[in-house]
């Protein structure tokens, strides 16, 4: 990830002239992506191995430098919390799986610019927007109807939609997220975020789950990079 990281920013200075480099500079950059996004995966992998066995988290965390583990003990405790909610009691035996295609959810800079322009508006931290997505709909990349009647990228029951969603559309990640800032308001943030979150879903192990996720994603916003890509594929 590092390599294809350090790839990316090296392209983004080059000033190609002509057809042919052009085209080369433009090959260079999709696969420069490609591995980053790859690289993005196999982190979860391994996130993933860390969080199901509590011995090897500690003996591995030790070893890391300090800049890989930034926000890593946040993103496992997020991790344990979604598997308390989901009534996981073996965390080793949660898997990966790579069953969404990336481009189903919309570039992650417009849903940065959904974020930060909720912040703007309503006083929201983008962390806790954009965890919130992840939890919800992986970035909007699942896109069924919930088994309560949730529907859209942040998941709102059409009934609270009438209420909050200022008669945009339930399914589209810019008026779901703005709509999604303007519940949490109603319900304490940003001055009381657990009581806010609290009311998006009762259960405290998923307050946890946003909390741990948007500390991560503040602690290194390169998470929210890389994390865009977990359970995708292509």
């Amino acid at each position: 990830m590092q390599d294809a990281t350090t790839t990316l920013q090296a392209l983004a200075a080059q000033q190609p002239s002509g057809l042919a480099e052009t085209i080369r500079h433009e090959i260079a950059v999709a696969n420069a992506n490609y591995a980053f996004r790859q690289a993005a995966r196999q982190e979860q992998l391994r996130v993933y191995e860390l969080a199901g066995y509590a011995s090897v988290e500690s003996s591995v965390m030790a070893l890391l430098p300090p800049n890989v583990q930034a926000g890593l003990e946040d993103y496992i405790a997020a991790l344990h919390s979604l598997y308390i909610l989901a009534g996981i009691d073996q965390y080793y035996l949660v898997n990966v799986h790579f069953n969404h295609a990336y481009t189903d959810a919309e570039p992650l800079s417009a849903l940065r610019s959904y974020y930060n322009e909720a912040a703007r508006r309503y006083g929201i931290d983008p962390s806790y927007l954009a965890s919130i997505n992840y939890i919800e709909s992986n970035f909007g990349r699942v896109k069924d109807t919930s088994s309560a009647g949730a529907q859209g990228p942040m998941q709102f029951l059409p009934s609270t939609w009438t209420q909050y969603g200022q008669g945009g559309d339930i399914h589209n990640a810019h008026d779901a997220i703005q709509a999604a800032a303007r519940y949490l308001v109603r319900n304490g943030a940003p001055y009381n975020m657990r009581n806010a979150i609290f009311q998006y879903n009762h259960d405290y192990d998923y307050v946890d789950s946003v909390e741990s996720f948007a500390r991560a994603y503040r602690t290194d916003p390169g998470w929210l990079d890389r994390m865009y890509y977990w359970n995708s594929f292509g």
